[in-house]
């Protein structure tokens, strides 16, 4: 745990202060340590409950940080905790103590951070993008089902006009081949001429029974296309092969037209006054419109045999389940627009408003599919549909903006914990070739470390352990933020440079190695910084520019801190091949460094590497 508090409002530093020295405390075994470690806390918690009520009136936030953290330690009962402690010691139950000083130690950095106000907003802000990136796959899962749904009622819409469609034109067939029977008698019974105006008259009949049979070829050729694509998609559904439409071809209105074309005959030799040689083409126009209206029939048969398989039960039931689940998440996204113990009133999210006015139209399309009524159902699903995809719409919006948000805020905290961590590391850095030089002025003739060197390196393994809890709370939060890989990996390098570094501090080691790695932890946590700041130069002014969920920070500039590193490495190994004589390799301190070296040379490639893939996945999927 850092003792940086450069995040505190001013006037709290005692409290970090005071929590750090009660943390330490308490992992003693000693109990009047234990019962020293209560009593300071029991002070720090009166303190900070007078200064949340002094401060209320002129520094609000800062009251309103200090009653969060009475609140965390009212909860917590870590007053009460620590007086535990002190009874196990007694007790010599000492596993369980240490177990319960464990999560005391936890429970007061975990205070530490509520008083810093250490990254809550990154994580009210990531908390908020993950809360609208799943309402946005329940939206996404709705918009699914319902355009399923609204195919199947749209389709058995179209099944139902098409079978409307061939009872017309039977209808009208019958009605073709009545007024065509009926003008064959009088054909027939004009004999081999007719009085002119009758003939005339025959003539202008027939001429109008070939034009209704003409346009009733157009309409049987729409009707079999129809049939065709209701058969294609059945076929589709089903993974079988049209058939019928295939079979039935184009019989209706090749026997439409057929009949047509014996009508214009006939009206020639009516036109010609021979009314007798009409009537054979009449016949055989009767004939071809009975073809066609046996083929109507057929597939009329089949139409009403696929309406009756259509579940029409089973399509309202979806209709009305996915009412039920839109109406959950519109109560869900209410709920989670309210803010819970604040007067302020509800913030609504993103979307909500548009997704509970798709449930009344839901609930008329499920209610028109029980009354056979799919036609209009569809419209009803249409307009869920339009509902449905404008909430999307704004949830994408929503998240944009909040990546973004979440982008600029990860990158200045970020930076301002690598800086804090740097000035620790100079520091301690500074403070490692003092103890180093005081041990090389202070040799003891059998080659024991001096105590004050001993003490000195126990001080600044310490400061090195707290840093290495600083990068790895920073390694969380660029896990969490997730759209980078080498940033992660490096703060890795530099945290487990941390920790070797507070080993070999803890074995009194504070020579060259151990220097070394101080001065790469300081060199990579200022390429981390200065890249970090590059990125938030480079953000100023594109306030609202946001497309999908930009990176923390785009590949070239991980590709720089990638040469940047192997630049340091391969400085390290000129320095090491230079400054170490060859029969000097051989010491415990010479292989330590060249380990190092090596190590971090490997983690070079293994990034580039990934980086490489990265860059190559992302080029095709651009590609595409």
């Amino acid at each position: 745990m850092s003792t940086d508090r450069s995040h505190l409002p001013a006037g709290m530093g005692i409290f970090a202060a005071l929590l750090l020295s009660v943390a330490g405390v308490a992992q003693e075994s000693a109990v009047s340590l234990q019962e020293k470690a209560a009593s300071k806390f029991r002070e720090l918690h009166k303190r900070m409950q007078q200064m949340q009520i002094d401060k209320a009136g002129t520094h609000p936030e800062e009251s309103d940080i200090l009653k969060a953290g009475n609140r965390y330690i009212q909860e917590k009962n870590l007053a009460e905790s620590l007086v535990e402690c002190k009874r196990l010691i007694e007790e010599a139950n000492y596993d369980e103590a240490l177990q319960r000083m464990e999560q005391v130690r936890k429970d007061m950095t975990a205070l530490l951070d509520l008083l810093l106000n250490r990254d809550l907003d990154l994580r009210k802000l990531m908390e908020e993008i993950a809360s609208l990136e799943q309402f946005k796959e329940r939206v996404d899962d709705l918009l699914e089902e319902q355009q399923e749904e609204k195919d199947q009622a749209s389709k058995t819409a179209a099944l139902q006009k098409h079978l409307e469609d061939l009872e017309k034109a039977i209808e009208k067939i019958d009605d073709i081949v009545a007024e065509q029977t009926e003008l064959r008698e009088e054909a027939n019974s004009a004999g081999l001429a007719a009085e002119p105006d009758s003939a005339k008259a025959m003539e202008v009949k027939e001429a109008g029974l070939r034009g209704a049979t003409e346009q009733l070829e157009q309409e049987l050729e729409d009707i079999e296309a129809q049939a065709k694509e209701l058969e294609a998609g059945k076929g589709a559904e089903t993974g079988a092969e049209s058939t019928s439409s295939q079979a039935s071809g184009s019989a209706c209105s090749g026997a439409a037209g057929a009949a047509a074309a014996a009508m214009s005959k006939a009206e020639n030799k009516l036109q010609q006054n021979k009314p007798e040689s009409s009537l054979q083409d009449m016949d055989q126009a009767i004939e071809d419109l009975g073809k066609a209206k046996k083929t109507l029939e057929e597939m009329k048969e089949e139409a009403q045999r696929s309406l009756l398989e259509l579940p029409f039960d089973d399509q309202a039931k979806a209709q009305e389940k996915t009412r039920i689940d839109t109406d959950k998440l519109a109560k869900d996204m209410e709920a989670a627009g309210k803010a819970e113990g604040d007067e302020a009133p509800p913030k609504p999210v993103p979307g909500q408003e548009n997704v509970q006015q798709a449930v009344p139209k839901q609930k008329s399309a499920a209610g028109k599919l029980k009354e056979y009524k799919p036609k209009d159902a569809s419209q009803d699903q249409q307009d869920a549909l339009d509902k449905l995809e404008e909430a999307q719409k704004k949830l994408d919006e929503a998240l944009s903006q909040l990546r973004q948000e979440l982008k600029d805020e990860v990158l200045r905290s970020l930076e301002e914990r690598f800086g804090a961590m740097l000035a620790k590391q100079k520091e301690l850095s500074a403070r490692t070739k003092a103890a180093q030089r005081l041990r090389e002025s202070r040799l003891v003739a059998d080659g024991e470390v001096p105590g004050e060197v001993k003490a000195r390196c126990g001080e600044i393994a310490i400061g090195e352990t707290e840093l290495a809890a600083e990068a790895n709370d920073a390694i969380k939060l660029l896990e969490e933020e997730g759209s980078t890989a080498v940033f992660p990996a490096a703060t890795e390098m530099i945290r487990d440079d941390l920790q070797l570094t507070a080993t070999r501090l803890q074995e009194f080691n504070s020579g060259r190695t151990t220097q070394m790695l101080q001065a790469d932890i300081e060199d990579a946590l200022s390429e981390l910084i200065d890249s970090l700041r590059k990125q938030i130069e480079a953000g100023e002014g594109q306030a609202g520019k946001t497309d999908g969920q930009p990176p923390l920070v785009p590949m070239s500039a991980e590709l720089k801190l990638l040469l940047a590193k192997q630049k340091r490495v391969n400085r390290r190994t000129a320095e090491y091949d230079s400054q170490i004589p060859e029969q000097m390799r051989v010491t415990e301190e010479a292989k330590d460094e060249a380990l190092l070296i090596s190590r971090k040379e490997r983690w070079v490639k293994e990034m580039t590497r990934k980086l490489a893939d990265a860059i190559s996945k992302q080029n095709q999927e651009g590609g595409k």
